[in-house]
């Protein structure tokens, strides 16, 4: 994605990782939101809490946000422009946003043929195209559209740069380019926007040699040493649940969940009734600011239930580690807490960024770093006889990790597509964040195993 050279770099509210994870939601430092209609564990609460207390987006009324109402073609200009470094403008007319629709034009940010009232509601692809329009992007990336009802160009580059994503429905990918936007999927592309940095120019300094592809903007050394995927893209099936299965001459599958307190409580019974074969269950994270380790607070009840339903269960732990010790300190706490149980699936790290401005103690960790946490942890938790594993997204994998480092260790790739698209290969997918399971109340994140045939 190519900005336009006089604008600004996109700003300093950094929100994860350029592809949202799924596995924790950060818990912000601020006071709880006023909103009865937006609640913790929804899948926009964090996008709007961040908005809200960066004084960029307010409610409808003082106690409610409204989700699921639409944002007008006045408000997409306000909060694009602004996202894209222009400051707050004064009206110049008699509506509230004309000065943003004056700036627009003098910058020709507006998109060819949009003939919108400022007050009449604008569509998905709008605002793509004014989101590209105002950027000056232009998609560098050749693979084919990820979506089953679109190839607009502006909705390609906004997926390439992880800033708009689809819905998966019956196994299809949507972009659904005419319905209008909600306000909490505004949220969630308002809050990508500020966190989406362009690719730096080259430095002039010797390139890497070797076999490469791109991601998005960004040249990927090929890891020869990290076996490829090798998944046949046309077996992914839906069954009657509504769960993704595979079977191949290679591989068959396995059916799961992954859930924290996020979930609440749970129906395990109905959970099994429902297909779920295995759950990957949150032990415990460390706080991004204190450091400090703390157990998640359904880990036992969740743990308990799955068991005592038949469920096969691993865990994963929320990684904060800034260094190997810690990483190490991480895998022990997890082992300890599975001594008097027997689980059967992997021990996960899942170390995941924090925004910026919350001053997290990971901020500037290394990729090198990284990645010998990641090391430690999973050595650490097969010492002690268990199954490890590395949970991350196509950006942290691609562009953070050595994977020359983990080619002996699983890994669980976070990727909400239709079909997996990661070069390499990995053990199992989590394909969705919005998944609906008997037994659960709201979403869940689901997740397939692939396993081998003997």
């Amino acid at each position: 994605m190519h900005l336009k050279p006089l604008k600004q770099k996109l700003g300093s509210l950094v929100l994860a990782a350029a592809l949202a994870f799924s596995l924790a939601a950060p818990a912000s430092a601020a006071d709880p939101l006023p909103f009865s209609d937006v609640k913790e564990g929804q899948w926009f609460y964090t996008y709007v809490q961040d908005l809200y207390d960066a004084g960029i987006v307010n409610g409808v009324t003082a106690t409610l946000f409204q989700p699921t109402g639409v944002v007008t073609f006045g408000q997409a200009l306000k909060l694009v422009l602004m996202a894209a470094g222009y400051v707050n403008q004064a009206p110049t007319g008699s509506h509230w946003a004309s000065g943003f629709y004056d700036l627009a034009q003098r910058e020709d940010c507006l998109p060819e043929g949009l003939d919108l009232g400022l007050d009449e509601p604008i569509s998905r692809l709008e605002i793509a195209e004014l989101i590209v329009e105002t950027l000056d992007a232009e998609r560098t990336s050749q693979d084919p559209s990820p979506f089953a009802d679109t190839d607009a160009e502006a909705a390609l580059i906004l997926w390439d740069c992880g800033i708009f994503e689809g819905t998966t429905v019956n196994g299809q990918t949507l972009f659904q380019p005419q319905d209008d936007i909600s306000r909490a999927e505004v949220s969630a592309v308002i809050c990508r926007l500020y966190q989406y940095e362009p690719p730096e120019e080259p430095d002039g300094s010797q390139e890497e040699e070797g076999d490469y592809f791109y991601f998005g903007d960004k040249k990927v050394y090929i890891v020869e040493e990290m076996p490829e995927r090798t998944y046949d893209s046309s077996l992914f099936q839906q069954d009657e649940n509504g769960f993704l299965t595979y079977d191949s001459d290679e591989y068959t599958c396995r059916i799961g969940i992954d859930v924290s307190r996020y979930q609440g409580e749970i129906d395990w019974a109905a959970v099994k009734e429902a297909g779920v074969e295995f759950a990957m269950l949150r032990l415990g994270y460390r706080g991004y600011g204190t450091g400090k380790i703390v157990t998640d607070a359904y880990f036992e009840t969740n743990l308990q239930g799955a068991l005592e339903n038949g469920i096969e269960v691993g865990v994963y732990f929320f990684s904060q580690a800034i260094n190997e010790a810690e990483a190490v300190e991480e895998a022990q706490y997890c082992i300890d807490h599975l001594r008097d149980y027997h689980i059967t699936y992997p021990i996960v790290f899942d170390w995941e960024p924090y925004d910026s401005s919350l001053d997290p103690r990971t901020e500037g960790l290394s990729d090198e770093m990284l990645t010998k946490c990641a090391v430690a942890f999973c050595e650490a938790v097969e010492d002690a006889g268990y199954e490890s594993m590395v949970y991350s997204n196509l950006t942290y994998f691609y562009l953070h990790y050595d994977l020359s480092q983990l080619v002996g260790f699983p890994l669980w790739l976070a990727q909400y597509n239709e079909t997996p698209t990661f070069y390499y290969h990995f053990d199992m997918w989590q394909y969705s964040s919005t998944g609906t399971v008997a037994g659960i109340e709201g979403n869940v994140d689901l997740n397939i195993q692939f396993i081998p045939k003997k």
